[in-house]
Formats: C-alpha cells, structure tokens, sequence
C-alpha cells in the first residue's frame, strides 16, 4: 500500500475510476431526464441550458443516457473480465500443476484459440449466440480466456518449482490443497494486473461490438452505440459523438494507466533498491 501510495499517476487514475464508479451507481440521482424518454422539441439541440450534451436526433438527453452508459460499461467489463478470469486462471493452474496428457490437451486447445484475434472470436461467438449486450459479454469473456490462462499457466510453473511446494507435498497436503491455499495467492499480483487492463480492453471490445450492431441493442444507452446511432449526424450535430468518445477514452485511459501503475508497484524488479 505504501509503494501504491507514492505512485501519484496511479493516484489520479485511481480518482477517475471512483468518479466513473460513483457517477453509475448515482444515474438515477444525477441524470437530469429519462435516458429513454424521446421529445419532439429539443432534437439535436446544442450543449447548454438544461442539456448539457446537448440532445441526439430523437430528443434524448445525452448527458443522461452518457451518465447511465456508465453503468453498461462497468458490468460489461466486469462480466467479461470475470468470465475470463474464472475460467483462464482453472485451466492454468490446472495445466501448470498437472503433468502429462492433461497439461498437453489444454494448453494445445489453448494455443489454437491464442493464434485468432480475440475480435474475431467474438464476432463467430456472436454470429452464433445472436446479437445483443449480454451475448457480446459472453464472447468477450470467452475471447479472453486464452490470455489469462496463459499467464496463469506461466506463474504456476514457476511457483512449481519453488520448496516449499515440495514440502507441502511431503507433509501431505493434497494437490487441491497445495492449487488453492498455496500456489493461487501468489498468482494475485500478476493477475490483478492482467484483469486491470483486460477491463479497458473489455470495454473497447464492448464499444465497438455496439458500434457494429452485435452488442447493445437500441434504446440501450451503450456508449457504443450512441456512437452508432450519431455517426449520421458528424457534421451536423458532432456533441452526440464526441462526448460518448471521450468517455470511453477516459475510462479506457483510466484503467490503462491503473494497470500500468499497479504493474510498477506489485513487480519487484520495478522496486528502487534504498
């Protein structure tokens, strides 16, 4: 906590991704209009007055649907991340614990999924599964898998080899024992990392699998697709895409910077020797 603490980067992002989470959890509060509520009047009105984004083609408040878009983009990460997290993190420990055919079989499957874009296996996913938010979580959930598994696997085969799994063994304790109590807490390090910049790429994944039409479907205010929606309107009311586009780049930005910083501190090769 002391090394967090004197990374002020780390700081200031850390302050952003609070703001974003308490922004969501307040949209009922702070939202000035229904996200959903369409008026004929104030159609692509301008920033100012009592719209502060301004309006988008149907008369929608876009600070209000931007402000509830928040809320689609921290459980989309979530979801995605943890999807791909639960399942990444049992295959590497298993396929770094356990020797032979088992570790053959599921690090080769995880090969062939590693050698396609993780865009690509989600758009196939989403091409069966039918387009929608919780389908693309889905995808991009599974899209992941391969990447924490793979640095799972990388952790525990040098945890392995360390003595005090040895004398775990020797003492008695089982294999599950010896996975869960000994060898998974030190796989945290690198896998809050991993999950802290596997969330802005979630949300990337998310944005743009709107933007196509395969993610969050309209009314939904998803910030993908509001971009969507106002891709229409660039030169005649550009407020509906610039500020959906800066919110994705702030929280993406956030949760980029958040990792990195996490990163420098939890290394220990990143340490200044004093």
């Amino acid at each position: 906590m002391r090394r967090l603490g004197r990374n002020p980067v780390l700081g200031v992002a850390a302050a952003v991704i609070v703001c974003l989470v308490a922004a969501a959890l307040a949209a009922p509060l702070l939202a000035p209009f229904d996200p959903y509520e369409m008026r004929v009047g104030p159609r692509l009105s301008p920033p100012g007055g009592p719209h502060l984004f301004g309006t988008d083609e149907l008369g929608r408040d876009l600070f209000s649907r931007v402000l509830y878009g928040a809320r689609l983009t921290l459980w989309v990460g979530a979801v995605a991340v943890g999807i791909g997290l639960v399942v990444g993190v049992l295959i590497g420990l298993t396929a770094g614990y356990i020797r032979g055919m088992v570790r053959a079989v599921l690090m080769r499957a995880i090969d062939v999924l590693y050698a396609f874009p993780d865009t690509l296996i989600a758009l196939a996913l989403l091409a069966f599964l039918g387009p929608s938010l919780t389908n693309a979580m889905i995808a991009i959930g599974i899209s992941v898998i391969p990447y924490y598994a793979r640095v799972t696997y990388s952790v525990v085969l040098v945890e392995r080899s360390k003595p005090y799994v040895d004398a775990c063994a020797m003492v008695g304790a089982g294999g599950g024992r010896i996975l869960f109590r000994h060898i998974l807490p030190n796989c945290f390090a690198p896998l809050i990392v991993v999950a802290s910049l596997g969330f802005s790429s979630a949300v990337l994944s998310a944005a743009g699998l709107s933007f196509l039409g395969l993610g969050a479907q309209p009314p939904a205010p998803e910030w993908g697709a509001i971009l969507a929606n106002g891709r229409n309107y660039i030169t005649r009311a550009p407020w509906i895409l610039i500020f959906p586009g800066l919110a994705i780049t702030f929280t993406v930005l956030a949760f980029n910077i958040a990792g990195d910083g996490l990163r420098r501190s939890l290394d220990p090769r990143q340490r200044k020797v004093t």
